[in-house]
């Protein structure tokens, strides 16, 4: 009997020491990027304006006792001119979405991105923090993935921004096969050939394009292409000291550009474009040494999020 217990232990290590392995060289282990050519930073004029704030409305997390904690649902733009939702996370219906997929992607969608699955609707989270999902104006995803756009399945209609370049990519038939995108949430975008977000040749930050999608310097959309065709990233500014870059999944967490290393390998095959995706984050790593104070946002670092909404999920924060 003791023989066997030994036996039983020691096998039981084995396994912990395997699985211990294997979350590090899956997860944990990250390689460093190199620099990217340095890029002229044009400092935009920001102003504090009035009525202007965010609030955090997270729908799903994972692991939030630990510093690696992940998160996913959307920032909520108060604006006098109307409000917007930045990404929506996952649909309330993903495992019915899913639920067509051949088994191994099945169970690859449910054990990543369905780990985040909202247990309160999106809608009923907006209504906790004051706002009518009826009278939402706008939602702009950082990119089309199912765990981005999902909740658009559950909120009222609405004018949803996209590039032309990201429409096509998110009703690819082959970007939909391998689950990427839903053909239900593309129903939720607009038609490719009448792209709602375009990019001027203005200058902003680090970045040789962007749009102002309030004309008054609040929201500043730039490209960040490479996770996907038409990525990109959100600069809320609430007042010229209290910024936020919502950078969707360029990076999976702050280490991505603190430390400028590569996505986890578990997640790496997630990047439509690998060297494009890793130019990004170097761009966001020099932007983050150029602009300390700006608090750059990965979609799913629930670390960064806590540093910017001290109060917590369905908290909001303003430049006054």
């Amino acid at each position: 009997m003791l023989r066997m217990l030994k036996i039983f232990i020691r096998m039981l290590l084995i396994l912990v020491a395997v699985v211990a392995a294997s979350l590090y060289l899956l997860y944990f282990r990250r390689m460093p990027l190199p620099a990217t050519a340095p890029h002229p930073r044009v400092v935009p004029v920001i102003s504090t304006i009035p009525g202007v704030s965010a609030c955090w409305v997270e729908t799903g997390k994972t692991f939030s006792n630990f510093s690696f904690a992940s998160t996913a649902g959307s920032i909520l733009v108060r604006h006098p001119a109307g409000d917007l939702l930045i990404d929506t996370g996952n649909s309330s219906h993903f495992n019915e979405e899913v639920s067509g997929y051949p088994f191994l992607l099945r169970l690859k969608l449910k054990s990543l991105a369905g780990e985040l699955n909202p247990p309160v609707p999106l809608p009923d989270l907006l209504r906790r923090i004051g706002e009518d999902p009826a009278k939402v104006r706008w939602a702009i995803l950082s990119h089309v993935h199912l765990d981005h756009a999902g909740g658009l399945m559950d909120l009222p209609r609405m004018p949803v921004l996209l590039t032309r370049e990201e429409l096509e990519f998110a009703n690819d038939p082959k970007v939909q096969a391998k689950g990427f995108t839903m053909a239900d949430h593309v129903k939720a975008f607009p038609p490719v050939s009448a792209p709602t977000l375009k990019f001027d040749a203005t200058p902003y930050e680090t970045f040789d394009e962007s749009a102002d999608l309030y004309k008054d310097g609040s929201v500043v959309v730039v490209p960040l292409r490479g996770h996907t065709p038409g990525s990109v990233g959100i600069f809320v500014n609430l007042s010229p000291t209290r910024r936020l870059f919502y950078v969707g999944d360029a990076v999976d967490d702050e280490r991505g550009f603190a430390e400028r290393v590569a996505k986890s390998v578990i997640l790496q095959d997630s990047d439509n474009d690998r060297a494009l995706a890793e130019q990004v984050v170097g761009r966001i790593s020099e932007l983050h040494e150029k602009v300390p104070g700006l608090a750059i946002i990965p979609a799913h670092g629930r670390s960064a999020y806590m540093k910017f909404f001290p109060g917590g999920p369905l908290s909001c924060v303003s430049g006054q």
